[in-house]
């Protein structure tokens, strides 16, 4: 895991969250879902992946109504490939042929 991309990603979801949160609801749920994660992510307490059906909120994109929000998803998607282990190589691929 890498602690520096952990904690950036951390810092960027933290700070989409609350400002997404003051005027929804919705966010503000994900927010209270995420936060001990984060903290300890940003506290660099977070020394092994974490499990991915284990990081809360993909409902939230997936079914709920936070896909308007397309910085706040992204933020999301980063820190959860960090905190379950970071970009592994098919990630990588594919990131590069897009």
């Amino acid at each position: 895991m890498d602690q520096v991309l952990l904690v950036r990603s951390a810092n960027k979801l933290e700070e989409l969250l609350s400002r997404h949160s003051v005027a929804d609801e919705e966010v503000k749920g994900l927010f209270d879902a995420l936060s001990t994660l984060i903290a300890d992510a940003r506290a660099g307490k977070i020394f092994s992946p974490v499990e991915w059906g284990s990081v809360p909120g993909a409902y939230s994109f997936n079914e709920g109504g936070l896909r308007r929000y397309s910085d706040l998803e992204t933020a999301y998607a980063e820190f959860k490939i960090e905190v379950t282990g970071g970009e592994g190589p098919l990630l990588r691929r594919l990131r590069s042929e897009y």
